[in-house]
């Protein structure tokens, strides 16, 4: 009886021995971290341009715009990115009016420029873009130029609709993306472009090109910018360590 209880004391002192040791074990990695563990959001991010619909509310020559935008994470930096959207639009010069209507596709990928905090998924990004844009315009009226004035203005009324033309340009983005919310993000561009090739009307210009915006004769380049909201569908989640210095 004396020997049981003596294994039973050197079996609950052994026992104790091994939980006092991976009590002190998990104590010390608590106090001496070495690395943190956290989860990066992989997914699709839909969302749209709020700046087409609050122009059309503020400008009364912009009918009707809108843009659906998306893009996905392809690496830590890399966001490949599509933009499909319409615009109707009205312009009244000296000497004619006119109308531009049609929609619009650019495609292209981000690089996102900026490194986050643990756990955080902003971007500071720089873009390129491929855009192409089918539509039609409407001359409503136009007044032939006279710089003598002396005889009277000729002026026109034809409402003559062009249909089936077509821009191709090449595109330069930079902006920002901030996660206001979990998987919200808001954010702010502006654009840079220039016109590869286009199908004109007769006699004609193309003066404001859906997607493009105004194009102007003396030069090949365009600008543009927009305000964006969109939200972050989760595909998968990476699990990543940092290490600590």
């Amino acid at each position: 009886m004396k020997t049981l209880h003596i294994y039973i004391f050197i079996i609950n002192l052994f026992l104790g021995g091994i939980f006092i040791g991976f009590s002190q074990e998990e104590n010390s990695m608590e106090q001496k971290p070495d690395s943190i563990f956290y989860q990066e959001r992989y997914g699709i991010r839909i969302g749209t341009d709020l700046s087409k619909p609050i122009r059309s509310l503020l400008d009364n020559k912009y009918n009707s715009g809108f843009e659906i935008k998306g893009d996905f994470r392809l690496t830590k930096r890399l966001f490949p990115a599509i933009e499909i959207g319409y615009e109707d639009f009205d312009y009244d010069e000296n000497n004619f009016n006119a109308n531009s209507a049609g929609g619009f596709t650019k495609l292209g990928v981000n690089y996102n420029a900026y490194e986050n905090w643990l756990g955080m998924q902003n971007e500071i990004y720089v873009g390129l873009r491929y855009g192409f844009s089918t539509f039609s315009q409407t001359i409503f009226d136009y007044t032939i130029y006279d710089l003598d004035h002396y005889f009277p203005p000729d002026h026109h009324q034809i409402n003559q609709k062009f249909k089936n033309l077509n821009a191709h340009w090449v595109e330069l983005q930079v902006g920002l993306k901030a996660e206001v919310l979990q998987n919200l993000y808001l954010g702010f561009h502006v654009e840079v472009k220039r016109i590869i090739t286009e199908k004109e009307p007769n006699n004609f210009e193309n003066l404001w090109i859906p997607g493009y915006n105004r194009k102007y004769a003396d030069s090949p380049f365009g600008v543009g910018w927009g305000y964006s909201i969109s939200y972050l569908i989760p595909i998968l989640k990476k699990d990543k360590i940092e290490r600590l210095k």
